[in-house]
């Protein structure tokens, strides 16, 4: 395994991500603790020593596995755990960052958090923790006890309040950010990558291959392109790492891994992988890719949200149809199927009433592509 050198410390270039881990009966809280006991122990034994979860992840299991994990084969001294305070619910009266802090590690078996992370920042939930809760003084007074001992957060709006979050605060320690060749000028992006690296602060990069969409299992015409390249006998999974890999100021980068088969790859490629080793060819490569994903049709909706509010079901008709494009755009149903059991498995419920139809500005035929939607990813 190859290793970034973190403020004295070696941290592996690839972190295991616990959010897609595989489960039992397609229920998230059901996590096969065999299975993923075996992935841990091969990864740890192959120098993977970063691990990230939260306190959403699988519904609060995931941190409850590893720490399980951890204790069961005496592996907490050799691996840096990395997870989150859930953000989203700090305008409740009964919000407690401390309480839930507790929570997480009593989960995780430990005394300490390697890495705690600020979870899926914007800018309105940025200036109810910077202003209201006084989060900065928080995370610093923890860190001085030894509880964090490395503070930052995971973001998903836009350059310039990832910019601004880091210049708010000081003691950010590092940042993790949504980076692929398809996403690299949404979010932070390309600049917000040159900022932190400006403001000194390393990069954990999540969705390297955008939730497994750019694994492209089934597209002859991407297969042709890399051809064309010369990197027929190069896996889109290494081509897509290979692009986050090649970037400057990087912590870690986290794959979602749900079998012992991608943990083994991962590492492989990982042990492969360098700073600057993406090449004229792969970065063709993967501008003509993105140019063929742009040409592929889809349903039309705009996401206007006119057609939820009268729908008697409670369908979630623009998530269905979101995810549906997403899949049919990179040929790859399996990668939108997580979250279509979690946001749409009401789909069938739809009793055809019309009154969807009646609103959309699309003027689509709702009832007949939800069935659509359901027969592709269902």
């Amino acid at each position: 395994m190859k290793y970034t050198d973190y403020q004295g410390e070696k941290i592996s270039r690839l972190g295991f991500g616990l959010m897609r881990l595989p489960v039992i009966d397609d229920d998230q809280s059901k996590i096969d603790y065999d299975k993923v006991e075996e992935m841990v122990l091969y990864a740890v034994e192959h120098g993977v020593n970063y691990f990230d979860t939260a306190y959403v992840y699988h519904n609060g299991f995931s941190e409850k596995v590893l720490g399980q994990i951890m204790e069961n084969n005496n592996l907490r001294d050799k691996m840096n755990v990395a997870t989150k305070m859930f953000t989203f619910g700090i305008e409740a009266p009964d919000f407690d960052p401390r309480k839930m802090l507790d929570e997480q590690l009593e989960r995780l078996k430990t005394d300490h958090i390697d890495f705690y992370l600020l979870h899926g920042l914007h800018g309105k939930q940025w200036t109810t923790l910077r202003d209201k809760l006084n989060i900065c003084d928080y995370l610093q007074d923890l860190k001085s006890q030894g509880v964090l001992r490395h503070i930052g957060f995971s973001f998903h709006d836009e350059y310039e309040m990832f910019k601004t979050i880091l210049d708010d605060f000081d003691g950010w320690d590092f940042a993790q950010i949504q980076y692929n060749y398809i996403d690299h000028e949404i979010q932070a992006g390309d600049k917000g990558i040159a900022y932190a690296i400006e403001k000194g602060v390393p990069l954990a990069i999540m969705e390297p291959l955008k939730g497994g969409m750019v694994t492209f299992p089934d597209y002859p015409e991407i297969d042709a392109v890399k051809e064309k390249y010369g990197l027929g006998n190069m896996s889109s999974v290494e081509l897509g790492f290979d692009y986050v890999y090649d970037k400057k100021g990087l912590l870690t980068v986290l794959s979602g891994m749900g079998t012992l088969d991608m943990v083994k790859d991962n590492i492989e490629i990982a042990d492969r992988s360098s700073e600057g080793m993406f090449t004229t060819e792969m970065q063709n490569c993967v501008e003509e890719i993105c140019q063929i994903l742009e040409k592929t049709e889809n349903i039309p909706c705009t996401s206007c949200r006119y057609c939820v509010a009268g729908c008697p079901q409670n369908i979630a008709i623009p998530t269905a149809f979101s995810l549906y494009n997403a899949g049919k755009k990179f040929r790859n149903p399996a990668s939108q199927k997580r979250n279509y059991d979690r946001s749409c498995a009401n789909i069938g419920d739809c009793i055809e009433c019309g009154a969807c139809m009646d609103i959309c500005p699309q003027h689509l035929e709702i009832p007949a592509l939800l069935k659509e939607v359901k027969n592709y990813l269902g």
